[in-house]
């Protein structure tokens, strides 16, 4: 994928969700203009759907973009029916999700500019792996820089 124009931030994103054992986590990489992975986390949520995980996913990377005193964000996921809504403008969510989805919304109108964006888990696959290791290790972890372990796929996906 091409890099971000000067200025903005591109966050991609995943929450996967096991139906069966319901097994989830949320992962993310912040990278600047340059693609360079700026953050990245590996979080841990008690959710009930993929749609909750991902949805906690985007939540916790605007969080960390307000925090951040971000200002142009563009956030990839491969949730289409999610970015879809929130591209529409729409933060309404069901018993579980609507509280997330105003946060969300809250989060968003923050920044200056925030872009929703569909990605292919193929284009967006290092915020994938980041969650397949927190529901191996059940354990939430934030890194400034990239993990060795996963530095070669963030470096490879943009």
């Amino acid at each position: 994928m091409d890099a971000p124009s000067f200025g903005w931030i591109k966050c991609n994103i995943d929450g996967p969700f096991d139906d069966i054992s319901g097994e989830n986590g949320a992962g993310y990489v912040i990278r600047d203009f340059k693609r360079k992975a700026t953050f990245c986390a590996s979080l841990v949520f008690d959710v009930r759907s993929a749609e909750e995980a991902e949805a906690r996913a985007i939540w916790a990377v605007l969080k960390k973009a307000v925090e951040q005193h971000l200002t142009h964000i563009i956030i990839e996921s491969d949730a289409k029916s999610l970015i879809d809504q929130f591209s529409a403008g729409n933060f309404d969510g069901d018993s579980q999700t609507d509280v997330i989805f105003k946060d969300i919304l809250f989060f968003s109108s923050k920044l200056y500019a925030c872009i929703f964006s569909f990605q292919t888990r193929y284009y967006n696959f290092v915020a994938h792996e980041l969650p397949q290791w927190d529901k191996q290790n059940n354990s939430t972890m934030y890194w400034s820089t990239p993990p060795v372990w996963i530095l070669p796929t963030v470096e490879e996906d943009h």
